[in-house]
């Protein structure tokens, strides 16, 4: 394009803007307003207004809290290449209360690593008013931490006494060395990277190959420039309803007929004892039993159906909206609806029959919503659920 405009421009030096250049390009004054924006937008400008914003939010709001994460946990790493973000957060945690210095002292050796470079590297290195380079200190903490964040995900920067961000060498049995052949049979993986390697690229080759093929004869695929993305699809047509649900619902209707939702949580209570819990979780209280039994009941339809507890509580069941309210924040914490949701899907998977669904551990709600269990049993034998 650019190579358009220099040619269209050198043909006609006499002619105007709007007849020589605009021609010159594809979607003529269209173009380029696009490309003025898109340059405004993800150009250099736009990169130094989200770092400048970074820094302000950084420093007057985010800055301390992560230099106290500095004094509780510890950072390691178990490659040398990663050791310059290590110590640039000990030379952050060292000059954590010095104020609004601008600049790290001449004399510091400051630790340089990759994320310093790229876009931040005009940022972070700054003339005073000598005209020395220098490290600006405030920028460059925030891409410390930028750094960390980006390493400890694929744990080449890890936490000494964590778990999910631990040592990654304590991923693997302490005998996978010894046992290597073994492990990988188990895998299903070549002991030789370079076999991998190829495999893969193989594969990623053929797919990708396939879908390049594939694209242009999707007629429900659309792929063009636009603003709004340039992937569009087509709205799938619905699909023909089977045969026989009509019949299994007007069956049900007829066996049992509408059942209220309230009744079914009521039922789901009496055969779980999942509000038992919440006393465990929130302590001992003046309440009754089967009052707080009640009110919790009342509450969690008020939360659960979206219909409010002053809709609710304008029912004929005795409970004022007060007196609902105060059960809710007394009793209803997080941690109390955890707790029921774990007693509810522990009695799911207890109860279901593994003769129609299988030993999986994942169930699906009427909402879609999947119920999912850990491997390790309760003290009861039953899997711990997560709802």
């Amino acid at each position: 394009m650019l190579f358009r405009l220099a040619e269209a421009s050198l043909g006609e030096p006499e002619g105007t803007v709007r007849e020589v250049v605009y021609p010159a390009v594809s979607g003529g004054e269209q173009t380029l307003r696009e490309l003025v924006h898109e340059f405004m937008t993800r150009g250099p400008v736009y990169r130094r207004t989200v770092q400048t914003t970074l820094k302000a939010s950084y420093t007057n709001h985010y800055r301390r809290g992560l230099i106290k994460l500095l004094d509780v946990l510890e950072f390691r790493s178990s490659n040398h290449t990663h050791r310059p973000v290590i110590e640039a957060l000990a030379l952050v945690a060292r000059y954590a209360a010095a104020g609004n210095t601008t600049y790290h002292p001449l004399g510091d050796t400051v630790a340089v690593h990759r994320a310093m470079g790229g876009d931040w590297a005009e940022v972070v290195h700054r003339t005073d008013k000598r005209g020395r380079r220098r490290v600006a200190r405030m920028v460059y903490e925030v891409v410390a931490f930028q750094a960390l964040g980006d390493q400890l995900k694929c744990k080449e920067v890890w936490v000494v006494g964590a778990d999910g961000w631990r040592n990654p060498d304590e991923d693997l049995p302490q005998d996978f060395a010894e046992r290597r052949e073994e492990n990988y049979r188990e895998l299903r993986k070549p002991l030789d990277p370079q076999v991998f390697i190829d495999e893969l690229r193989e594969q990623m080759t053929t797919e990708l190959t396939l879908l390049d093929e594939q694209l242009p004869t999707l007629s429900w695929l659309d792929i063009a420039e636009r603003k709004c993305g340039a992937i569009r699809l087509t709205a799938a047509e619905a699909q023909p309803e089977p045969r026989n649900l009509r019949r299994i619902k007007g069956e049900v209707q007829r066996r049992w007929g509408i059942v209220p939702l309230i009744d079914m949580l009521k039922e789901a209570v009496l055969r779980t004892g999942c509000l038992d819990v919440v006393t465990s979780v929130s302590g001992g209280g003046s309440l009754t039993a089967e009052v707080l039994a009640e009110r919790l009941l009342l509450v969690i339809y008020a939360y659960g159906t979206n219909t409010g507890i002053k809709a609710v509580a304008s029912g004929g069941h005795g409970h004022s909206e007060d007196e609902l309210r105060h059960v809710r924040r007394r009793y209803l914490s997080a941690e109390a609806a955890r707790a029921i949701a774990v007693q509810i899907a522990n009695a799911t998977f207890a109860a279901r029959s593994t003769e129609l669904w299988g030993q999986g551990s994942t169930a699906v709600a009427s909402d879609s919503t999947h119920v999912r269990a850990y491997d390790g049993p309760t003290s009861s034998g039953a899997p711990t659920g997560v709802a």
